[in-house]
């Protein structure tokens, strides 16, 4: 599991959402720590002279936190890792190691956050090209449970398909799980038959699902149905498409962050 932390976030509730989650059993935490930092890796050396002058009042702020972060761990006999990213593009040094990590968990993303260190566009790109699933926050989450009452939005696409996987060690762990589709019918394997509710049973997990008509305005349904079934989590793929040499979000994609109140757990 890997967290993306930004000088300006607020630690103490960030470590509380992972406390929740070294708890359900995860097996090693890495913390990656960010400072604004020019593109060109040849200024590393001078930068993190620079760096390390500069943010010194921040110091004691993360050292309350890294000391947070590894007690947890200790307690629950997780690893835990601490690094902090110098001389390097954020989202450069971030995705290099998204290859070793089998959970990303991201803040939500707002216009403040471009100059404290993640850039614009940041979780999206980290997300597209991971290819590691990602657990992301939302600003306002202020819950006690991540993952008791489980949404799985389904559409039966490979990245719908790559969430549900993702999302099997939360769901096994959960008291409900629902499945909703809008659709004219649910989703299923095109010869056996098999829809989500059915391959979910094969791992033990029993689901109630929720079909609906198609839409045009998919975040908004999904926020309805959130506040309806009081769900903590949201399972769902994620689509994108690329623009500018980039990698952005989808219109759907990119709504149902914006306007979810709760955690949503995403594949690409």
């Amino acid at each position: 599991m890997i967290r993306q932390q930004s000088p300006d976030n607020q630690l103490p509730q960030g470590v509380d959402h992972i406390n929740r989650l070294v708890e359900s059993g995860f097996a090693m935490v890495e913390e990656l720590l960010f400072n604004p930092t020019p593109e060109h890796g040849m200024l590393r050396d001078a930068v993190r002279r620079l760096v390390e002058q500069e943010v010194e009042p921040q110091a004691i702020e993360h050292d309350f936190e890294r000391s947070r972060l590894r007690g947890l761990c200790d307690q629950n006999g997780a690893g835990f890792t601490w690094c902090e990213i110098f001389g390097d593009t954020v989202r450069h040094g971030f995705l290099a190691e998204t290859a070793y990590v089998d959970l990303l968990i991201l803040g939500q993303q707002t216009k403040a956050d471009e100059t404290s260190g993640a850039p614009a566009g940041f979780v999206e790109s980290v997300i597209l090209e991971s290819g590691v699933p990602a657990l992301v926050i939302p600003c306002s989450h202020g819950r006690e449970t991540i993952g008791q009452r489980m949404l799985l939005a389904w559409d039966g696409s490979p990245p719908s398909a790559r969430a549900m996987r993702a999302a099997l060690p939360f769901m096994a762990h959960a008291a409900e799980v629902h499945v909703a589709t809008w659709a004219a019918h649910v989703p299923t394997a095109p010869y056996s038959g098999v829809d989500a509710s059915a391959w979910l049973n094969r791992h033990g997990i029993a689901s109630q699902v929720h079909q609906r008509g198609p839409t045009h305005h998919l975040a908004n349904e999904l926020a309805s149905m959130v506040a309806r079934l009081d769900a903590d989590l949201v399972v769902m793929g994620c689509y994108g498409h690329s623009r500018l040499r980039e990698r952005v979000f989808g219109g759907a994609t990119r709504a149902s962050l914006a306007s979810l109140p709760v955690p949503v757990l995403m594949a690409h």
